[in-house]
């Protein structure tokens, strides 16, 4: 720790991560200092101006609030307080191929009218089914992931999280959930294009991650008033208030720290070096460990700081202090990138609205091209954002600000051991943007029935992947980081802690627990609360949730009838009694399959012999004879999958129901001898062959037995 009277951190890059985190750590009492290397901050939650036009550089929606009001209740502020959030009013309009279009919205009777038009009737029952269970995601992932640290395999143990595991469907997919639910192709596309905020593909993102629809749905999308960048831009007072500073356009060369393996403070490229107890790095993941984590940062080696590559150029592989891990980050897959545009228009585009998805005739192909090709897809489905329909002041007075994504591959990697800027050498991105700009231009002009778009656009600025990597050191140019499949997230993801240097942490991305805005901040409450606790300092008393304080009789909290706690735990036992049922049912059958038990057996024990007589001939079956052929141990068997194996089921079935009729009658029948034919069986008082003179009756039966069939006569009294 240092001397100082306060600890020290240094945060890099201020992106929404480390801006968060810092705004965190500097309310614990840390001296905090920001470097970046941008001449602005916020990251890609930057902003884009031109001649009164205002462009959200990436995000442009607000999703998981509670996430954000955490954040500043956590600082001991109000988001309300910094920031105006506009809901926006419909979420999305989907426009297809054939001309159709679905509006989402949060308005839930709207939202249902929607699903019974394009989902058929009981289409309103299956939303609430999907919602149910996005819900469901949602919640545990709130309670049990976001909030939480992943340091080992055995983390995903822990009870209150494995006993959701299934709950989140982490082996389906976004589009297979939705498939579940949904009847219709374009409702099934309408509810799991979202996975794309993930930089995935809904044919690959688990399940779980439909938890965005939900919130969509049901907590709303909102649009900080002033541009997304407002988040971070308020998040940045409040932690210069506490006494954080920022430092603009000022690149860090590397992370320095001692023999110990103790991170010690950063090396700037202009040779300047800084240091502090926490070092909290909130860079691309890949990128740091491939350029701030290398050998010369190691004080007390004889190698002067200055010299290791000044001009922030990679190091080699050899002089990485983690080489391998650098090299297993690169390897692993990453989200996708972008071609996005921003187009001052020269009117307004009334048949825009807010959001606007435009979907591909082939979807899944489209997803393919991006994910599998790494290339631009041939027909692409595409974001267009206007952020004057929802805030008038991000564009003149009668005129549209338009963003526009394309979601592409990533960065083709180069050859091995070439140098990362070679990556995309041998893609023509010049020659893709046009393509992009054309076709998107063809298919709005279509789809919204107008002409001469092009001609409407008085300013246009274009980012590539290309652009996404060395603006932001994104690598591959991925614009959202490692992906989020199943080996990627939780215990398989990067935590916040560096596994070789104590003091150095991460936030962002690519780190636990994923990427997205709202997710990054949770990261950075789970990065901060992790060194808070390494350096023995207590959690701020704003980190403890106060409840709700009653100020009226109204809102006092009563207590429920004993019914309705009776209620609540029969329906919640109700689960486990059906999978007791069914688990013990499989265990029976498989228990007979082998030879465990054979029905024999059971029917001696459920003292039925006489109840089973009657049902053989129905099998073509008769005597006990017949029963040995339903034991897999009979030599006369082929088992229970053998030539009687199928009756198995219906027999078990059987027997369940005459015992449960018997005890229900009060009376245990007594087993009887009774002629049938020539033959002598114990069994019930009923014919089993009706086809020739039987002798049927029952000791102490009350009336005469009616005989089944008339062919031919039939006496029938008790022997």
């Amino acid at each position: 720790m240092s001397t100082q009277t306060k600890p020290t951190a240094i945060v890099i890059g201020a992106g929404v991560g480390g801006i968060a985190t810092a705004a965190r750590l500097a309310h614990a009492g840390y001296q905090v200092t920001v470097y970046e290397k941008n001449e602005f901050a916020g990251g890609r939650c930057s902003l884009i101006h031109h001649e009164g036009y205002r462009f959200d550089q990436g995000p442009s929606l607000l999703l998981l609030p509670p996430l954000f009001h955490q954040l500043y209740n956590d600082l001991g502020e109000k988001l309300e307080d910094h920031i105006e959030l506009i809901q926006c009013n419909p979420n999305y309009i989907i426009h297809y191929h054939d001309g159709e279009k679905i509006m989402l919205t949060s308005n839930r009777a709207q939202m249902e009218q929607e699903a019974e038009k394009w989902d058929g009737p009981g289409g309103a029952k299956r939303l609430e089914g999907f919602l149910a269970e996005a819900r469901k995601h949602g919640e545990v992932s709130y309670d049990q992931v976001l909030g939480k640290n992943f340091p080992s395999i055995f983390s995903i143990l822990r009870p209150k999280f494995f006993m959701h595991v299934l709950d989140l469907h982490p082996f389906a997919t976004v589009y297979g959930r939705c498939a579940r639910w949904f009847k219709t192709e374009r409702m099934r596309r309408a509810f799991s294009f979202a996975s794309m905020y993930l930089g995935s593909s809904p044919f690959d993102a688990p399940g779980t991650y439909s938890l965005l629809q939900w919130s969509e749905t049901c907590e709303g999308i909102w649009y900080p008033k002033g541009g997304f960048y407002q988040v971070p831009a308020s998040v940045k007072r409040i932690a210069e208030k506490n006494g954080a500073k920022f430092h603009l356009s000022t690149p860090v060369k590397c992370v320095t720290y001692d023999s110990n393996n103790k991170a010690t403070g950063v090396l700037l490229v202009n040779g300047q070096k800084h240091n502090a107890d926490v070092v909290v790095v909130n860079s691309d993941l890949t990128w740091s460990y491939n350029n701030l984590f290398v050998k010369e940062g190691e004080e007390g080696t004889g190698k002067t700081l200055a010299d290791a590559n000044s001009n922030g150029t990679p190091v080699s592989k050899k002089e990485l202090l983690d080489p391998k891990k650098a090299n297993s980050l690169v390897q692993k897959p990453h989200s996708c990138s972008s071609i996005s545009f921003y187009w001052a228009m020269d009117r307004k585009l009334d048949d825009l609205k807010g959001h606007n998805i435009f979907l591909a005739e082939e979807y899944k192909a489209s997803f393919d091209d991006i994910f599998r090709d790494r290339s631009m897809p041939r027909e692409p489905s595409f974001y267009i954002n206007v952020p004057s329909r929802i805030d008038p002041t991000a564009a003149p007075e009668g005129k549209d600000s338009l963003v526009v994504l394309v979601p592409v591959g990533h960065l083709s990697p180069g050859k091995k051991g070439s140098d990362p800027d070679d990556e995309g050498a041998d893609q023509d991105w010049p020659g893709l943007v046009e393509r992009a700009r054309k076709q998107i231009i063809e298919i709005v002009e279509e789809r919204l029935g107008i002409t001469g778009l092009k001609d409407m656009i008085l300013w246009e600025e274009v980012n590539t992947p290309l652009t996404w990597r060395e603006k932001f050191n994104l690598t591959h140019g991925s614009i959202l980081g490692i992906t989020h499949d199943f080996f990627n997230v939780l215990s398989f993801r990067h935590q916040s802690r560096h596994p070789k240097l104590s003091g150095a942490y991460f936030v962002g991305a690519s780190a636990h627990p994923g990427t997205g805005v709202p997710i990054a901040i949770a990261g950075s409450k789970l990065c901060a609360e992790t060194i808070m606790r390494d350096s023995g300092i207590n959690l701020p008393s704003t980190y403890t949730a106060k409840p709700p304080v009653a100020t009226s009789d109204l809102d006092r909290p009563r207590s429920q009838n004993l019914i309705h706690y009776f209620e609540r735990t029969v329906l919640g036992l109700a689960p486990f009694v059906t999978g007791a049922l069914i688990a013990s049912s499989i265990l029976a059958i498989a228990a007979l399959a082998t030879g465990l038990i054979t029905l024999p057996a059971i029917i001696k024990f459920l003292g039925l012999e006489s109840h089973v007589a009657r049902y053989l001939p129905s099998y073509g079956l008769e005597g006990a004879q017949g029963w040995e052929k339903y034991s897999p141990l009979s030599a006369k068997s082929n088992g229970l999958l053998g030539s009687y194996g199928w009756t198995a089921p219906i027999i078990l079935l059987n027997l369940v129901m005459a015992y449960m009729t018997l005890s229900g009658a009060g009376k245990k029948a007594q087993p009887v001898a009774y002629k049938a034919g020539r033959e002598e069986v114990v069994g019930m008082p009923v014919p089993i062959d009706a086809r020739k003179p039987v002798m049927v009756g029952h000791k102490g039966a009350v009336g005469m037995p009616v005989p089944i069939d008339a062919n031919g006569p039939v006496l029938a009294r008790a022997l």
